[in-house]
């Protein structure tokens, strides 16, 4: 799923609030809420670390820069992502209890748009082989667990899993998958950025299917 560009163009704002906010904190305590880590330079300078989808990137202190690990500056999509998390993170425990889109505050609303450029694009594109989801969900760095025929958790962020599910499906009924959430991810990021990091866990999979 490739970002609408309009809707890339519309979260500069919602950086620009996210760096302002960000700035009146102190950033140790950003850090010990968010679960990345802070690095002091000099008085008054450092920078974050923050692990994206299993990735390190960088986010410079006061300025609020976003860097991929190869030190290029990041779009509007991962910039607002993680900056935003950086500003709700309020240091919440893991609930360690997965629900669907729905069952997060205000969910109901999006979860059929949700399910469409998500799990649907999943099940569409592994055509029932289970195997071939569980070789493309390794290869991304996925962590088995125990729901459905075969499932696998991701950390989008360090305080925001994300468990994609697979039913391989029969006779009686097609193949299908589902993306969930901790019960907690209220706690560190808006719905709608929440969905947008699902839709991102899917758009890999399916990607790393391709490359095989």
């Amino acid at each position: 799923m490739k970002p609408n560009p309009t809707w890339e163009q519309s979260v500069e704002p919602k950086i620009a609030q996210a760096r302002s906010e960000l700035r009146a904190r102190d950033p140790r305590e950003i850090a010990e809420r968010s679960g990345a880590v802070y690095y002091e330079i000099e008085e008054g300078q450092g920078r974050f670390q923050l692990r994206f989808f299993g990735q390190p990137y960088t986010i410079t202190w006061p300025d609020l820069e976003v860097f991929d690990p190869k030190g290029q500056g990041c779009s509007n999509p991962v910039q607002a992502a993680l900056l935003q998390y950086l500003v709700l993170a309020d240091g919440t425990p893991l609930a360690n209890h997965w629900v669907s889109l729905r069952e997060l505050p205000n969910g109901a609303f999006y979860e059929r748009a949700f399910q469409s450029y998500s799990g649907n694009l999943v099940a569409r594109a592994f055509k029932s082989d289970i195997n071939a989801f569980r070789e493309a969900a390794l290869k991304l760095g996925g962590e088995p667990i125990a729901l459905g025929d075969a499932a696998f958790r991701f950390w989008a962020l360090p305080r925001i899993p994300v468990a994609l599910v697979y039913w391989s499906g029969g006779e009686e009924f097609p193949a299908s998958a589902q993306v969930l959430f901790d019960a907690s991810a209220g706690h560190y990021h808006h719905l709608e950025m929440l969905a947008h990091l699902g839709a991102m866990i899917c758009d890999r999979l399916i990607g790393a299917l391709c490359l095989e």
